[in-house]
């Protein structure tokens, strides 16, 4: 199985490719990497809108806070399980030598430890989202510590998340902002 990154080397080096999908059964697998890669791209954009305005809580007020958060869980999900491949071939390459993949990977390790906790914790101490549904979390002064330790933590590692892959962020944004309708992507 290719992986998230070679798919996206492959796009963005054939993304320019006027080819018609009927004329080559190659290009059929070039149009499923752009579906792709669109999915990524717009998935991790969200993912980050959504964390901005989560993190944002005196704009947004507690019932949105909690609501995107549970949100951000569920859209966390899947963005997990469309990067398994990478989160698998990355672990395998650990032990050879290397710094880069290593660093990478502990960045993504603990973004996913510091987020998970985050909405875990932030389900726990639901003041409106779970009483809504019927359930009242017990009250607890660890799991709010937790919760605002956890927002921080993930606030400083968003960032150096999106510096790490900043290359290929801005080749599939250039993409999209050369496309015309009508033109074959």
């Amino acid at each position: 199985m290719r992986g998230a990154a070679t798919l996206r080397h492959d796009w963005l080096m054939n993304a320019g490719s006027t080819t018609p999908a009927a004329d080559s059964p190659v290009t059929a697998g070039r149009r499923r990497i752009l579906a792709r890669t669109r999915l990524d791209f717009w998935l991790d954009a969200l993912l980050l809108v959504a964390y901005t305005l989560a993190y944002s809580l005196g704009f947004t007020g507690i019932a949105t806070h909690e609501w995107l958060g549970i949100g951000l869980g569920v859209v966390l999900l899947v963005h997990l399980t469309l990067h398994w491949d990478w989160v698998i071939r990355t672990t395998r390459k650990l032990l050879r030598p290397g710094g880069r993949e290593r660093f990478v990977w502990l960045v993504n390790l603990l973004l996913l430890l510091s987020m998970t906790l985050c909405i875990a914790s932030g389900i726990l101490i639901s003041e409106v989202a779970l009483p809504q549904l019927g359930i009242t979390p017990p009250a607890s002064s660890f799991w709010r510590q937790m919760h605002g330790t956890t927002a921080t933590l993930t606030l400083i590692l968003v960032p150096i998340h999106a510096a790490l892959d900043w290359r290929w962020i801005v080749g599939v944004a250039r993409r999209f902002a050369a496309w015309r309708p009508g033109r074959s992507r």
